[in-house]
C-alpha cells in the first residue's frame, strides 16, 4: 500500500456498474459484408494485433470499430511499455505459475520484442525508443516497494536494479530533481512508443494482407445459432461469421454482461505539455506504483497521466470520459517538483480514457464462456488488461489468432488468462489498495450501482 499524493474527491466507487454500450457517431457511408470468416470487434491495439496475426495466418478478418482506431484506451495513454507490470507483477506472476507457466515475463517481454520488430518492419515506424524506465521512490514506503519489486522481478530474469546514487540518477535522467528522489528502480529494457502509430500501422498491414477494417459501426450483440456464436448484429445490419473476437476493453460487458462483475472501467486522465526545448531524460518515468507516469516525446512534449486519486471515486466504475479539472494541476505540480526546468511549462491539452481493470489483475483472453461457464463455440474474448496494454496486447493478439486459426495457441499457453475464472463468481478487486494510496479513505466494496 502506498501513500497517495493528495486527498481523494468524495464519492464511493462502484466496481461493476451497469454495462453501457460504447458511444459512437454512426457512419452512414460504412458498408459491411454479409459474412466474414472471423469478426474482430474493437480497433485498439489488441484488436489490431489479433486482426494482423489472423491475416498473416491466411484468414480474412473483418475488424469492426465503433469510432476511429485507437480512440479508446489505446490512444489515451502515455505510451509506456513496462514489462514488469508495475505493482501488479507479483500477483499476476503467481497466477501464471499456479497453472504451470514459468513467468509472466515470457509474455510481457515477448510483446515488447514484437513491437520492436514491428517498428523496424512496418512503414513509418512506431516512434519506438527502448531507453528503459525509472520507477521513482519519493518516500520510504515507495522505496521499500521498489526494492521488493526489483528483487522479485530480477529473480524471474528481468534486467532490473535499484539505483540510489544521485550521480548515476542524473546520468540516466537529465534534469531530474534527484534530491526529491530516495531511490529508483531502473528497468533497462522498458520502452516508450506512439500508440496511435502502433494501431494504425497494424491495421494498414491487415488491409494489405486481405483483411477489412470498417469504422463508424457499433456491434450491438452476438448472434447464436445451433449452440454456437454465428455472427454479430450491428448498427448497420447483421454479419454472419465463423468466429467472433471481442477486443472491446472496458466496453466488453455491454456484449458479455456475465463478465461485468469482474471487469471495472476506470477513468484515467492524461495531459500533454507544449513542445519543450529542454530534455527531462530519455527513459520513461513512473512513481507511486505506476499510478503516475510520464515520458517525453521525440518532438519535445511531455505526456503525463495518473492522479486518479484526485478524481471522483478515483474514476472507478465510470463510463464517462469527461476530464475532471482537479486532476491536471496535480499532474503539473508533480512534473514541476521532479523536473524543475518544467516549472513554467504549459499543459496545452488533457483527455480521459477508460482502462479495464480485471478484478484479479490478470487479463481474460481465450474462448468466451457462456454464463454458466460452459464453452460457447465460435466466441472469443480479450479484456482486462488492467492498465498495461503494451506488454499484453501484442502477444495476446498472436495467441488468440493461433487459437482461432489453428484451434490452439502454439507460441505460449493461454491457460494463465482463462476467462472462466471470472464467470459465476465476483472477486473483490486485488488492485484496490495500491491504486488508492494510504491517505485515501477506504471505499465500500459494491458490485451494483447505488
Amino acid at each position: 500500500m502506498v501513500r497517495s499524493n493528495g486527498p481523494m474527491t468524495h464519492g464511493q466507487p462502484v466496481f461493476s456498474p451497469t454495462p453501457e454500450p460504447v458511444p459512437f457517431a454512426p457512419d452512414p457511408r460504412a458498408v459491411l459484408p454479409h459474412a466474414a470468416e472471423v469478426v474482430v470487434v474493437g480497433g485498439g491495439m489488441l484488436g489490431a494485433s489479433a486482426a494482423y496475426h489472423l491475416a498473416r495466418a491466411g484468414m480474412r478478418p473483418l475488424l469492426i470499430e465503433a469510432n476511429a482506431p485507437a480512440s479508446g484506451a489505446s490512444g489515451r495513454n502515455a505510451g509506456m511499455a513496462l514489462a514488469g507490470l508495475g505493482g501488479h507483477f507479483g500477483r499476476v506472476n503467481s497466477i501464471v505459475q499456479d497453472v504451470g507457466g514459468r513467468s509472466i515475463l515470457d509474455y510481457t517481454t515477448r510483446s515488447l520484442d514484437m513491437i520492436e520488430s514491428w517498428d523496424a518492419e512496418l512503414p513509418g515506424g512506431l516512434e519506438w525508443d527502448r531507453f528503459g524506465s525509472l520507477d521513482l521512490a519519493l518516500d520510504d514506503v515507495e522505496e521499500a516497494h521498489i526494492r521488493h519489486m526489483a528483487e522479485i522481478q530480477a529473480a524471474e530474469g528481468l534486467e532490473v536494479r535499484v539505483v540510489d546514487d544521485r550521480a548515476e540518477l542524473r546520468e540516466l535522467a537529465t534534469g531530474l530533481a534527484t534530491d526529491a528522489v530516495r531511490a529508483a528502480k531502473w528497468t533497462a529494457r522498458d520502452a516508450k512508443l506512439n500508440p496511435f502509430r502502433l494501431c494504425y500501422a497494424l491495421l494498414e498491414a491487415t488491409r494489405a494482407l486481405g483483411g477489412t477494417v470498417v469504422t463508424g459501426v457499433r456491434v450491438e450483440r452476438l448472434q447464436a445459432s445451433g449452440g454456437r456464436v454465428s455472427g454479430v448484429s450491428t448498427s448497420h445490419g447483421e454479419v454472419a461469421a465463423g468466429a467472433v473476437l471481442l477486443a472491446t476493453n472496458a466496453w466488453t460487458p455491454a456484449l458479455a454482461p456475465h463478465l461485468a462483475a469482474n471487469l471495472t472501467p476506470i477513468r484515467e486522465t492524461v495531459c500533454v505539455t507544449e513542445m519543450l526545448p529542454v530534455s527531462i531524460g530519455a527513459p520513461g518515468f513512473e512513481t507511486n506504483q505506476c499510478n503516475e507516469y510520464w515520458r517525453q516525446m521525440r518532438t519535445g512534449e511531455v505526456v503525463i497521466g495518473g492522479y486518479a486519486v484526485a478524481d471522483e471515486g478515483m474514476g472507478i466504475g465510470s463510463y464517462s470520459t469527461r476530464v475532471r479539472p482537479q486532476v491536471a494541476p496535480r499532474l503539473a505540480e508533480l512534473l514541476a517538483r521532479l523536473h524543475p526546468a518544467l516549472r513554467d511549462a504549459r499543459i496545452i491539452r488533457c483527455w480521459a480514457g477508460l482502462l479495464d481493470f480485471a478484478s484479479l489483475e490478470i487479463p481474460m483472453a481465450g474462448s468466451l464462456p457462456a454464463e454458466d461457464g460452459t464453452p460457447l463455440p465460435g466466441a472469443f474474448v480479450a479484456a482486462g488488461l488492467t492498465g498495461h496494454g503494451h506488454p499484453y496486447a501484442p502477444i495476446l493478439g498472436l495467441l488468440l489468432a493461433e487459437l482461432i486459426a489453428e484451434k490452439q495457441a502454439r507460441t505460449l499457453s493461454l491457460a494463465p488468462f482463462d476467462p472462466t475464472r471470472y464467470v459465476g463468481v465476483t472477486h473483490a478487486p486485488t488492485w484496490l489498495d495500491p491504486f488508492r494510496g494510504t491517505e485515501a479513505p477506504t471505499p465500500e466494496y459494491r458490485s451494483e450501482p447505488a
